[in-house]
């Protein structure tokens, strides 16, 4: 079974079409060019498919980078 971070990293290798081994705490629109406005809404749509939940828009707004996504849904769905 995966751990939740995997599956975050799955999202978000699928969303930005980047290899899962490349994403690390840090990893945000700033080191993925292909992060844009667009990608991030269909990620967050992604997320909330994978992990059954609906995120307000407080959560959203600092969901900025891997390890902030990986809190928030840490928060949400428990460590996994």
């Amino acid at each position: 079974m995966m751990k939740m971070e995997e599956k975050i990293k799955a999202v978000l290798a699928g969303v930005l079409e980047v290899a899962p081994e490349d994403i690390g705490d840090d990893f945000g629109p700033d080191c993925c060019q292909g992060w844009d406005s667009l990608a991030n809404l269909r990620l967050i749509s992604a997320l909330e498919k994978e992990f059954a939940v609906k995120f307000s828009w407080p959560e959203i707004s600092t969901m900025t980078d891997f390890a902030r996504i990986r809190d928030v849904i840490g928060r949400r769905c428990g460590d996994g």
